[in-house]
């Protein structure tokens, strides 16, 4: 079922999902609110850990504290397929760059890999020291970084399974990894707010930015590489060159910890914290531009293709953001059962 719908909307997505400038962001529109309900063995909804938009901007893999990743429509809320092999909360999960793999992991400390168009599990990685917080694809989806609760960082070949790198980060507790646009550079972070940079290819460590005084949970690249952005517990969010390690600007993010980065658009960075909000930040003037609201507990997880981004965390919701037109002033709310099953 997977490979029908991602085959017919592969093309489509070419054109209907195209880029906008920084002048076309905001003000943004809220599309459509997606309320998790839950299955007949659980209370309470789940809450979303991850969410991460398919390349063709159609589908998103939703992971949570249920053990469950759900394949879901992004239009309808539908969900498409259940992936029930984790034992744990599902922390994190994203599809590769090309949209043919995704890879999920979390409290089990076991990196599994899908074949998204066959809907098949590849293979489970080896078992990670500590449980897992963050994944990332490289640009051409060679390299796949993976970190937890201790200070490893480690890169797996995702065609063999086979280790590429284990590295060792400036503190445990890890919360973020990401490469850079061209994937010629790793980044992450954690506890102590320092960000270790290593270079992609040879593993050899390259510089240590001194971001924040507390636990670091999202880090982006800008889109040419030149910045790394983070977010922390400190309530603050630092933009530093990459070469220099300087930084560029500290700027408060009022009540909210910061748990989640994004880079959205071109020059616009996306987070969410705390406050329950989502703001929108100019990679060029180094100001907010704007501010989202509705969700109704911390916002932990953000993604977005072309003009959509959707939102999720705390309050098991997961919104869906237009990020091309004005706002709509009653946006409706799909109420979505989860099951353990397949549709």
């Amino acid at each position: 079922m997977i490979k029908q719908i991602i085959g017919t909307t592969a093309v489509i997505a070419t054109w209907i999902v195209p880029s906008i400038a920084l002048a076309q962001v905001s003000p943004v529109k809220l599309s459509h609110t997606i309320q998790l309900k839950p299955d007949t063995e659980r209370l309470h909804p789940p809450v979303v850990s991850q969410v991460e938009i398919h390349p063709t901007g159609k589908l998103m893999a939703v992971a949570g504290d249920d053990h469950f990743v759900r394949i879901m429509e992004i239009a309808t809320g539908r969900v498409i397929v259940t992936l029930k092999e984790h034992t744990d909360w599902v922390r994190a999960a994203q599809f590769s760059p090309n949209g043919k793999l995704l890879a999920t992991a979390g409290n089990d400390r076991q990196v599994l890999l899908w074949d998204v168009q066959e809907n098949i599990q590849l293979r489970s990685g080896s078992e990670f020291p500590s449980v897992i917080t963050a994944v990332d694809f490289n640009h051409d989806a060679t390299q796949l970084a993976v970190v937890g609760f201790d200070d490893s960082v480690i890169i797996y070949d995702p065609t063999s399974g086979k280790k590429v790198h284990q590295l060792k980060a400036a503190g445990n507790d890890l919360r973020a990894v990401t490469f850079s646009p061209d994937g010629k550079l790793v980044a992450a972070a954690g506890r102590n707010g320092i960000i270790r940079i290593w270079d992609a290819a040879s593993g050899s460590q390259l510089k240590d930015v001194r971001a924040h005084n507390e636990r670091i949970h999202g880090l982006a690249f800008s889109d040419d590489g030149t910045q790394i952005v983070s977010g922390s517990e400190d309530r603050k969010l630092t933009f530093h060159n990459v070469n220099t390690g300087e930084e560029l600007a500290s700027l408060p993010t009022g009540d909210a910890k910061v748990f989640s980065v994004l880079l959205v658009q071109p020059g616009i960075i996306a987070t969410g914290g705390s406050d329950n909000e989502i703001h929108l930040w100019s990679l060029d003037t180094y100001e907010e531009i704007d501010r989202l609201t509705g969700h109704d507990g911390t916002v932990a997880t953000l993604s977005a293709q072309g003009q959509t981004m959707v939102t999720s965390g705390f309050d098991t919701t997961i919104r869906v953001w237009d990020l091309g037109r004005s706002r709509q002033k009653s946006p409706p709310v799909l109420t979505v059962p989860v099951s353990r099953f397949s549709n």
